[in-house]
């Protein structure tokens, strides 16, 4: 009986372990993302220019990332306009208020099932199979350990959106 309470106990211990690891992975992943989004906010330009409240706004509808974003990048500025990250639903309204959305792998379906969605002028980011192709603007996917994205400068072109060629050099480019 002791050692099958010990067993147990081991068990416990290390599946714990395991979801601590799978979660601080994720929070690192989520980080660098961030600051890639940062970097290519820098990069892009708007055709119109939404200046929403005089500040830039990052949004997302997953919660999670938005709060390891806010961790990531207090204090910055983009294009001479305080960087705010806000966690949004899935919906015009609420889109009208944002200059650039991520679209997570947990929040790429709600994404799909919403086609009605308006996204012109908005920088378009995701991390799923299909999301250029669904009209997304900038992919990230993964290659040797290391995060990569592509990029569809038709998709950007369409929305109002053009990115400078220093990015697109870095990137896999991609027509959907």
């Amino acid at each position: 009986m002791l050692k099958l309470r010990l067993l147990f106990s081991s068990l416990i211990i290390v599946i714990a372990l395991f979801f601590s690891a799978i979660s601080a992975a994720t929070e690192k992943e989520y980080m660098l993302k961030a600051g890639f989004l940062y970097n290519f906010a820098r990069f892009a330009n708007w055709e119109t220019p939404t200046y929403a409240n005089g500040n830039f706004t990052m949004c997302s509808p997953d919660k999670a990332f938005i709060d390891i974003a806010d961790s990531a990048l207090t204090k910055r500025s983009i294009k001479k306009r305080p960087l705010i990250n806000k966690h949004i639903k899935l919906n015009n309204s609420s889109l009208k208020q944002c200059d650039i959305v991520f679209i997570t792998s947990k929040t790429y379906q709600d994404w799909i099932k919403t086609p009605s969605l308006t996204f012109q002028n908005i920088l378009l980011v995701g991390e799923s199979d299909g999301f250029i192709e669904n009209n997304g603007h900038i992919r990230f996917f993964l290659s040797s350990g290391k995060v990569r994205f592509e990029i569809s400068p038709k998709n950007l072109k369409s929305s109002g959106l053009t990115i400078s060629s220093k990015v697109l050099r870095l990137a896999r480019v991609v027509d959907s």
